[in-house]
């Protein structure tokens, strides 16, 4: 009974023994089972020696903008002061935008210098030749309207300070002087200065006008000075070219000091004005253009833009051929039949072309005299 329970504790500690055995050795497969991908990195690198995975940086690749280029534009060069627009406003047809302009094409060569002309400069400047301002405004010139902004001018205007002295521009008597929201105009006497009269204004305000002592043809020739500020001379006065008359101002209808200058012809009134650069002197070392720009029928075209150039194809500016609104027309020369005319070139040669037509003419401006060109027709 003895011998039997011996062998069964003994056979109880084996077993649990071997139980015991059984999960150490359970175990410790387990954890190299689990510790398998250590023990291999730790193989695979030995101690001391540390790998690094690279981090990935993103760097911005430059990016090339491209540097805006100026585009040249060509800048019209003028050949005369630059001027403050001081022009009496009366709006009356449709403005048109000006742009710079380019050189010409050089599909339409100029033609040859025309026809020499009669020339009839009777008259000098209204001002001294040391005032601010000794050329007419070519912006506002006679028979242009600046681009529709104005009414057809009449005359041509000098812009100077309030109080610059006035001088009578040839030999002759006064006719007129005075304000005219009067009638005081006419060869009687008793006629409108201007188009209308502006109450408490009149049209040019207080002005002079001279019967030049010389007549053209047999025909009287009359100098008007608008707008003035002061007036030194009465109806009737003799005066001598060179005399003091009066004084620049903006009275009338101007907005700005200056002397709207007007020739006519026949009769003092409004409706028989001429080109005034057709018969005042260039000035030293100038010459002046007439020019006719027509249809293939011969008439004149109204309203054309006229571009002047250096001949090297410097742009200079621009005007017009005479216009026409609701008052009386201005007048083309009895002889020129003139469309434009443009004073004070620099002696030299230029090229002259309608805007937008394929028309250009090259003429020689001679000191002292007067050019003509002819453009269109057929």
């Amino acid at each position: 009974m003895v011998s039997n329970d011996r062998i069964l504790r003994q056979l109880l500690l084996a077993v649990g023994g071997g139980c015991l055995l059984g999960c150490v050795l359970a175990s410790c497969v387990v954890s190299l089972f689990l510790m398998q991908p250590a023990i291999l990195t730790a193989l695979a690198n030995p101690v001391g020696i540390r790998t690094r995975t690279p981090t990935i940086t993103w760097t911005p690749t430059e990016t090339h903008t491209p540097t805006a280029t100026a585009t040249a534009t060509l800048t019209p060069t003028s050949i005369f002061p630059t001027r403050v627009r001081t022009a009496t406003p009366a709006p009356s047809v449709t403005a048109t935008s000006s742009t710079p302009k380019p050189k010409p094409s050089e599909t339409a060569p100029p033609t040859s210098t025309p026809r020499p002309v009669v020339q009839h400069f009777l008259v000098g400047r209204p001002v001294a030749p040391n005032a601010k301002m000794i050329f007419p405004d070519p912006t506002y010139l006679y028979g242009t309207t600046e681009k529709g902004d104005l009414d057809v001018h009449h005359g041509e205007e000098f812009e100077n300070p309030i109080g610059t002295s006035l001088y009578a521009v040839a030999d002759g008597t006064v006719v007129t002087a005075g304000s005219d929201m009067q009638r005081i105009c006419g060869n009687d006497g008793k006629g409108m200065c201007g188009p209308y009269i502006t109450a408490g204004k009149g049209f040019y305000g207080n002005l002079v006008v001279i019967r030049l002592a010389q007549d053209y043809n047999g025909v009287p020739v009359f100098a008007l000075y608008g707008h003035m500020n002061k007036v030194f001379v009465t109806a009737g006065t003799a005066v001598k070219k060179g005399d003091l008359i009066g004084e620049i101002g903006m009275s009338g209808i101007a907005l700005g000091p200056h002397v709207h200058f007007e020739i006519r012809l026949g009769v003092n009134d409004y409706s028989h004005t001429r080109n005034p650069i057709l018969w005042m002197t260039p000035l030293p070392g100038h010459g002046s253009l007439a020019g006719r720009y027509t249809d293939t029928e011969g008439n004149l075209i109204r309203g054309a833009l006229v571009d002047i150039y250096r001949t090297d194809n410097t742009f200079l500016f621009e005007t017009e051929t005479y216009g026409r609104d609701r008052w009386p027309a201005v007048n083309s020369d009895d002889q020129l039949k003139e469309n434009f005319a443009i004073g004070d070139l620099p002696a030299g040669d230029y090229v002259v072309r309608i805007a937008g037509q394929p028309f250009a003419v090259r003429v020689s401006i001679e000191r002292g005299k007067l050019s003509l060109v002819e453009i269109g027709g057929s």
